[in-house]
């Protein structure tokens, strides 16, 4: 990298506003009111591939920022009370929890994505008109009855009602039909192409028994399923977090372990 790369740089660079008025239901949440620039209706990036993620027009102009380029400053055209770099669920709930201690603050949530709320990928398609959007590596980010007051009261604010989740998803489904998670081993890597099942399901030493791994992996594989060894003894699951003081600090740590925290 040429040179090192300020927040202050990543705001004139990025060139990317897109307006909170695009979503819902945080433009409600949010105040946020449309201005006059419209996209076409069909305009609808993820309907290309189904998979979300990084697109085309979210990385070139970082890249070229990073490769030198620099644009030339000068004096802002608005004001804002709040400007949040990310619209991801932190930079939202960040908006968020600004805006209803502040009503009539102007939040402005920058993001070089064409859509909020984060990429932890996600897929989509349109079935008979109809968008259906299903997780793609993350299933519920971690279960919402662990979650803080504040994360609780977020999801009830923004509409979400986590008890469909239990109507909408079997989750005895595959125990009913007699399956269990299984590893596939491939022929370039073990030397044989073999499917072990039964996995946390039948004793480790059964199942490493069956793989193709060597001697050494498989009572690697057996010892870390089984011993019972604190590697973070000072990162205990139960210590609190002091540096939690903000509502979007809270919000976030009601998603992340707490060994990772500490």
């Amino acid at each position: 990298m040429p040179r090192h790369i300020s927040r202050r740089d990543f705001l004139n660079g990025s060139q990317i506003a897109i307006g909170a008025a695009l979503l819902s239901p945080w433009t409600e949440l949010l105040g946020a009111t449309p201005g006059g620039f419209q996209l076409s209706k069909d305009y609808y990036p993820p309907a290309l591939s189904g998979m979300r993620g990084s697109h085309p027009g979210s990385f070139e102009t970082m890249h070229a920022r990073i490769s030198g380029t620099a644009w030339p400053t000068a004096a802002p055209e608005e004001e804002y009370d709040l400007i949040v770099v990310g619209g991801g669920i932190s930079g939202l709930s960040a908006a968020h929890f600004f805006r209803q201690q502040h009503p009539g603050a102007r939040i402005l949530i920058l993001d070089n994505h064409d859509d909020f709320g984060g990429h932890a990928k996600r897929n989509e398609f349109s079935i008979n008109g109809d968008t259906r959007i299903g997780y793609g590596g993350t299933e519920s980010i971690d279960t919402p009855s662990a979650y803080s007051k504040v994360a609780q009261q977020l999801l009830v604010d923004i509409g979400i009602d986590t008890g469909k989740f239990y109507q909408a998803f079997d989750q005895e489904l595959y125990s009913s039909l007699g399956l269990s998670k299984g590893i596939v081993f491939d022929k370039a890597t073990f030397g044989e192409q073999k499917l072990v099942v039964g996995y946390g399901k039948i004793s480790w030493e059964e199942f490493a028994a069956q793989t193709p791994l060597n001697e050494q992996a498989k009572e690697d594989l057996i010892r870390i399923q089984t011993e019972k060894r604190d590697y973070l003894p000072a990162l205990s699951m139960q210590r609190s977090c002091s540096s939690c003081t903000t509502s979007a600090t809270k919000l976030s740590c009601a998603i992340t372990p707490r060994w990772i925290r500490n």
